[in-house]
């Protein structure tokens, strides 16, 4: 047998007795902002392991990206490290994992470790602004519909916004249903037909409360200026638009286009645009032209930390009316990692 042959031999006798790969796995759920120091479960007993040796067979945690737990090595526990906050971390995903391994030497042992997050309702609903303003005709008759931005809460499951209540008043009431994509469709209907020369200006409160206890809740003021007509709302070309961009993009590349037309004429017909439901992490990377419905590129993307945009844009005409768009952005991977 040749040199080779024997070192081979003597590599796979060495791994054979001092090293030993287990697939033991460890499974536990704890709720965001747990404080630093906070007890998960004792790793210790759950996998079997004498407390007394881990510090002399060097027991530590290890993880890819930002270290969030620990292990006591006087009492096996695994404890919270930093504060995980599970919107940082993992956005609107339903299912949020943190993934870590225990490593022991001597011999080695690897132990996948997953922490399930769970959300806590630690977010209050917002609407994207603080205040609606609508402009509304005199002549609109009882029954018309004037669609609102729904709030967001960046929470999930049942923290989510539940419910929506509008402030007792003289001429509308609240309309809200589900739509394909799970967002709410929340529209003011017009009850009681409005009079210009007794009211020029209607002041209404809207609340959207979420479903966690105890509850949260967020609100919004609407202005409704009251005056002469305006028949058509904008209408996109395509409800949802969908657009690929390399993770290399450079700055004021455009992504795409949205576009509105308003069969309406002057003031009425014109059209701006404007995100009405957008993440802060898509806001450092895109802006949209209000005037030209233009999508561009205005920060680094990264697929690895983040590989898809979900956003919804606005088409408002000159005294109000509205309709909206999905847009839904796919970062591309580019082999940038070595």
């Amino acid at each position: 047998m040749d040199l080779r042959g024997n070192v081979l031999i003597a590599i796979f006798l060495y791994c054979a007795l001092f090293v030993r790969n287990t697939s033991a796995d460890l499974s536990y759920s704890v709720p965001e902002e747990m404080r630093p120091g906070s007890i998960v479960g004792n790793i210790a007993k759950d996998l079997g392991l004498e407390v007394e040796k881990l510090f002399k067979r060097k027991a530590r945690i290890e993880t890819e990206d930002q270290q969030y737990c620990d292990i006591d090595l006087k009492t096996g526990n695994l404890v919270i490290r930093e504060r995980i906050d599970r919107e940082e971390l993992c956005g609107e995903k339903v299912s949020c994992t943190l993934k870590t391994e225990l490593i022991l030497e001597n011999p080695l042992e690897v132990h996948r470790i997953s922490l399930l997050i769970q959300d806590i309702n630690d977010n209050s609903p917002v609407f994207p602004k603080e205040t609606i303003k609508l402009e509304i005709s005199e002549s609109a008759v009882k029954g018309a519909r004037y669609r609102v931005n729904d709030a967001h809460d960046a929470d999930v499951g049942h923290n989510v916004v539940k419910q929506y209540i509008l402030e007792k008043n003289n001429n509308f009431v609240l309309s809200v249903r589900d739509d394909t994509s799970g967002s709410k469709n929340v529209e003011l209907v017009l009850d009681k037909e409005l009079d210009r020369e007794t009211e020029q200006n209607v002041h209404l409160v809207m609340v959207a409360v979420d479903g966690g206890n105890p509850q949260r809740s967020g609100t919004a003021a609407i202005q409704i200026t009251v005056l002469d007509a305006n028949d058509n709302a904008p209408v996109f070309e395509q409800a949802v638009y969908k657009a690929d961009v390399p993770e290399n993009a450079a700055l004021g590349t455009v992504v795409l286009t949205v576009s509105a037309s308003d069969a309406d004429e002057g003031v009425n017909g014109d059209v701006i645009y404007e995100f009405s439901r957008i993440s802060d992490k898509a806001k450092k990377v895109f802006t949209l032209d209000s005037k030209t419905g233009e999508i561009k590129v205005s920060g680094a993307l990264d697929f690895e930390s983040n590989s898809h945009y979900e956003m919804r844009i606005d088409a408002k005409d000159g005294y109000g009316l509205s309709s909206d768009c999905r847009l839904m952005i796919e970062i591309t991977d580019i082999n940038d990692n070595a």
